[in-house]
């Protein structure tokens, strides 16, 4: 005993010392800005309401765990905290006390809740808590300032107390511990919502295996009196943390007080069901189990705890047909004398973890958390980091499977091959437990330094570049709106093209983000005018997101209007280039043509001042706006002729220069195309013609005019007049 609590206190150690090195030396998660965001405004208004007005509700208990430690830098001036980020950083510091906590009560569980039942539960126990002492799942959500870890850690409280309050004599009072554990949990993380159906079916199936073991006459839990007020709990518990949900105004939700609501019964069941839906598909359940068990960290430990676990039920029957008087219920298992021969005894099984009545509940509890994840949620929430409040429960299972292997190899007689039923001996069980950790810990290196280099933005050092040259009448442009308002205290349009109806509120009417309530700046258009009314702004965005959330109309304005002022670790920072030449935002000149009714050229603009300065070169933008999906990805063409139809200067290139394919454009949004033409240098003054036009690249097949009067296919833009 003595020597595993010595190993558990350097697993706790080991756990601790790499969530703080996770914490030192990683960028913020995206969602931690948000967090800390809810925690400042806690410490100011005592309740998480944020800028924009939005109860925010994800992480509530977890937030005000948080506030505290992020009391300690909100006086300070940004200046002084920011460089360093130091107030992310000791934001961080809740998450990591708590999952190395979870570390020693991992251990505490695993091993009670089978003491007395099983030799090798302590030692299984101790293998659990060190696979999740260097799990890189454990590092990160220990690392960061989120609500994962404490909810990881009343989801283990929560399990060990049912199976404790269900398992004979199923004392109430931990039953009741249990709903307090749930409650919190649920207002830490309502994905905790999963548990209770698969604790429910555990609960009853336990209740129901124990009862027989117990004296005759014994009622298994559920037929006792005090089942009915626990059940009106669990109601009030569920009714009270969607409650808190729906405060929050999830996505697609109005305020509660607003008159688009229904009735509060209503309200209630749309938060739970734009989550739900029956949904099986093979394919996209494959790939979830390879994002979660196919990892490397996770593969050999899955591998093994299926064989493990097979090996197990085999065992067992082994033991029952070989030993028919043996006791049918695991939880009462006499222990034989230490390496004593039993002749015709069936192997030790009945001496491992695997065999006992909380490994059962384990295996029901996680595994229909499971089905659950890949029948009943909508897609979106189908994400692995959903399931890492219940890793630990996986460990467990994986441990008491594990130790199978060596209760079959202790059993064995090498020399002839054959079973010679030694009883298990503690100290080579304590040296394999070792091994084992080793094992693990080895296999999990790979994936530790791939979480320690995983590309976080660094969000706070472009916020502190910005902060450093920031100038009266600047304007901020971001899509991370809460590190804007915490490193700057202001962002003045949120900037997001693609899938951004999850980030917003009040879409249907005035569209703002969810955490600071910016304006939503949503096409390029937009973009573009605003680059033309302030002189200096700044938009802030990353390598990762911005492939994802903004389209290539958007790019080529960014690399055609504003410099690269800063970049450092995924994280971008660029301010309107001075001296530029301003896009126009509308056309010009109107031209209405429409192209084989998909596509229509609203217009063009012709910078007049371009030509007078540079004669060799034609500045023209074009507008156009999509009438339906495009399926090809269609070259511009761009001719200047005479009158009497001679070419003197052409362009052809792929709208936005390839950044923004003619297949990729959405139906009814406007591009904006700024072109280029280059001058013969020994071209006369006079009037000129300007054709355009589209054509499929490989098959040079234009792409037909209604109503085309060029006879070719071409729109006639007008007579262009060089000086």
């Amino acid at each position: 005993m003595q020597r595993r609590k010595i190993v558990l206190l350097l697993l706790i150690l080991t756990g601790f010392a790499l969530r703080v090195h996770y914490l030192t030396s990683t960028h913020p998660f995206f969602d931690e800005y948000i967090t800390v965001l809810a925690a400042r405004q806690v410490l100011q208004l005592g309740w998480p309401i944020l800028p924009s007005g939005l109860f925010y509700e994800h992480g509530l208990l977890a937030t005000y765990l948080i506030a505290p430690f992020t009391a300690l830098y909100i006086h300070q001036p940004t200046a002084e905290w920011q460089p360093g980020h130091w107030g992310l950083m000791l934001s961080r510091w809740p998450s990591v006390l708590v999952s190395s906590l979870t570390i020693g009560l991992i251990y505490r569980v695993g091993h009670q809740a089978v003491a007395g039942k099983a030799q090798a539960a302590g030692k299984a126990a101790l293998l659990a808590a060190g696979l999740f002492a260097v799990s890189p799942e454990g590092m990160v959500w220990g690392g960061r300032a989120r609500m994962y870890a404490l909810a990881t850690l009343l989801v283990v409280l929560t399990v060990y107390w049912a199976y404790r309050g269900t398992n004979y004599p199923a004392l109430a009072r931990f039953r009741w511990l249990a709903l307090v554990t749930l409650l919190v949990a649920l207002l830490t993380q309502l994905g905790v919502l999963m548990l209770i159906p698969p604790l429910v079916v555990a609960m009853v199936v336990n209740g129901l295996v124990t009862a027989r073991s117990a004296p005759s006459g014994t009622r298994p839990w559920f037929r006792q009196k005090t089942v009915l007020p626990e059940g009106v709990a669990v109601a009030a518990i569920i009714i009270l943390a969607i409650f808190v949900k729906r405060l929050g105004q999830p996505m697609g939700f109005a305020p509660l007080d607003n008159p688009a609501s229904h009735s509060l019964l209503t309200e209630l069941v749309n938060t739970i069901s734009y989550q739900t839906a029956f949904y099986f598909n093979w394919a996209e359940t494959g790939q979830f189990f390879a994002r979660q068990f196919g990892v490397p960290h996770h593969l050999w430990l899955t591998l093994a705890t299926i064989i493990g676990a097979g090996l197990g039920l085999i065992l067992l029957i082994t033991s029952h047909r070989n030993n028919p008087a043996a006791p049918p219920n695991p939880t009462s298992i006499p222990h034989p004398k230490p390496r004593t021969p039993v002749p015709h005894s069936p192997f030790s099984i009945l001496h491992s973890p695997f065999c006992t009545t909380f490994n059962l509940f384990l295996w029901l509890t996680f595994g229909l958390v499971i089905v659950e994840m890949v029948t009943l949620l909508e897609p979106f929430r189908r994400n692995p980091r959903y399931l890492i409040m219940y890793l630990p429960l996986f460990y467990l299972i994986a441990a008491y499977a594990v130790f199978n292997f060596l209760i079959v190899l202790q059993n064995i007689d090498f020399s002839n091959l054959r079973p010679t039923f030694y009883a298990l001996r503690s100290p080579y069980q304590f040296s394999a437990t070792i091994i084992l950790l080793v094992l693990f810990t080895l296999l999990n290196l790979s994936d530790l330094r791939l979480a320690l280099v995983t590309p976080e933005p660094a969000y706070e050092e472009a916020f502190a570049k910005v902060y450093a040259d920031w100038q009266p009448g600047d304007i901020l442009l971001t899509m991370n709106t809460p590190a804007a308002g915490l490193y700057l205290g202001q962002a003045d349009g949120f900037t997001i093209q693609n899938d951004a109806e999850q980030f917003l509120l009040n879409a249907t009417t005035e569209p703002v983000d969810r955490w600071l309530g910016a304006p939503w700046i949503h096409s390029a258009a937009e973009f573009n005018a605003l680059l033309n009314t302030h002189p200096r702004t700044w938009f802030v965005t990353d390598t990762i997101r911005q492939p994802v959330y903004f389209r290539g109309d958007w790019q080529a304005i960014l690399n055609t209007q504003m410099d690269p002022i800063w970049a450092d670790d995924n994280a971008l920072v660029y301010r309107t280039r001075s001296g530029r030449t301003p896009l126009p935002t509308r056309p010009d000149t109107l031209v209405n043509a429409d192209l084989n009714h998909s596509i229509e050229l609203v217009g063009f603009s012709l910078a007049s001042s371009q030509i007078e300065t540079d004669g060799s070169k034609l500045a023209v933008t074009l507008f156009w706006q999509t009438l339906a999906p495009l399926a090809a990805d269609y070259t511009t063409f761009l001719h200047l002729r005479t009158s009497s139809g001679v070419t003197v200067a052409q362009r052809d290139s792929q709208p936005l220069d390839g950044t923004y394919p003619t297949s990729q454009w959405q139906p009814h949004e406007t591009i904006i195309d700024p072109l280029t033409l280059a001058l013969p240098e020994d071209l006369p003054a006079g009037s000129y013609q300007l054709y355009t036009g589209l054509y499929q690249l490989d098959t040079l097949a234009r792409l037909p005019v209604t109503n085309d009067t060029s006879g070719e296919n071409a729109v006639l833009l007008g007579e262009i007049k060089l000086p």
